[in-house]
């Protein structure tokens, strides 16, 4: 072979290399990229959780205030004329829930078109849903609702607030169950059982903490999910670990912007220290697994029971 063939050979060779590398490095960039962006999603149900879901919500209100219109007063049309339920109306009338809500704009007027009910069904329900109270998730009784949330709170001390909480759900609420169920998405077929417990950590924490129904609805989707691969992988502690840590992580998030907000910090220096206190904490979890701290404990225990149990038997 001449001189000029080896030559060739070797730039092939050489070149084959550099491209696996270069590969290799890609690969490994975007799959730091991801899991940082998949933590990144997480921690901001922490900060959604937060007072600044208020915040959010008077903002978004801005955007659609105006007079009442027709369509409106037909969504109240029964707490009009009954009064039931005083503030927390919508869950009873029957006109709040998207069904319902339908039904009353199609029936608010003779003479209007379908692109003005379409319009004034999408006003009425934004408008209701930038509002603290939200929307319902179905119309309840109001006997059986004041049953039901009578004896939550007088046998397992719920307040009747976080019932009615977890029955409704606001514009915040919505923009974090999106992002939760982005973040889902963004890891389904890629992230391994530690990251999705992470995440079901995290969000039903965050769901949980806010009464966020459709968050709580994600959650349960990511959970699933965690210990479908925790079976595949053969290691059940590993989605185990990740719920520990993805609650931690939610938790430090939320504690940081309620410690900004309690000191009267703007509230876009309350979501920076938030999401970064998240991450942070993301970190310094990220080496500690419950599982062998739980294991180590459970050793300790029984060695003490042993010592003891031999103390016994000497003194007797």
């Amino acid at each position: 072979m001449s001189g000029g063939q080896y030559a060739a050979r070797g730039i092939v060779d050489a070149s084959s290399r550099g491209l696996s590398v270069a590969s290799e490095g890609g690969r490994r960039a975007m799959e730091l990229g991801r899991k940082s962006a998949a933590d990144l999603l997480s921690v901001s149900q922490g900060v959604l959780a937060s007072e600044l879901a208020v915040d959010l919500n008077a903002m978004l209100a801005k955007i659609s205030a105006g007079p009442a219109t027709i369509y409106g007063k037909a969504m109240d049309a029964e707490y009009l004329v009954t009064s039931i339920g005083g503030g927390s109306h919508r869950m009873f009338d029957g006109g709040h829930t998207l069904a319902g809500a339908f039904e009353a704009v199609r029936g608010a007027s003779a003479e209007d078109t379908v692109l003005q009910e379409a319009f004034g069904y999408i006003q009425g329900l934004f408008r209701d849903l930038t509002t603290p109270m939200g929307l319902p998730l179905a119309k309840w009784d109001k006997g059986t609702y004041d049953q039901v949330s009578g004896y939550l709170q007088s046998h397992f001390s719920i307040p009747k607030s976080w019932f009615y909480d977890i029955n409704s759900f606001d514009a915040a609420e919505v923009i974090a169950a999106g992002v939760g169920v982005m973040a889902v998405f963004f890891c389904w077929n890629r992230a391994e059982s530690e990251q999705f417990g992470r995440l079901a950590g995290g969000i039903g924490l965050s769901g949980a903490l806010s009464a966020n129904p459709l968050l709580l609805i994600v959650t349960v989707a990511a959970l699933a999910r965690a210990f479908q691969l925790a079976r595949i992988e053969g290691r059940t502690g590993d989605a185990v670990d990740g719920l520990f840590r993805g609650a931690v992580m939610a938790a430090t998030s939320l504690a940081a912007v309620s410690a900004v907000a309690a000191l009267g910090g703007p509230a876009g220096l309350a979501l920076l220290v938030g999401l970064i206190a998240g991450l942070l904490a993301t970190k310094a979890v990220s080496r500690v697994s419950v599982v062998d701290v739980g294991k180590l404990v459970a050793a300790q225990a029984r060695a003490s029971a042993k010592l003891f149990g031999c103390i016994g038997t000497v003194d007797a």
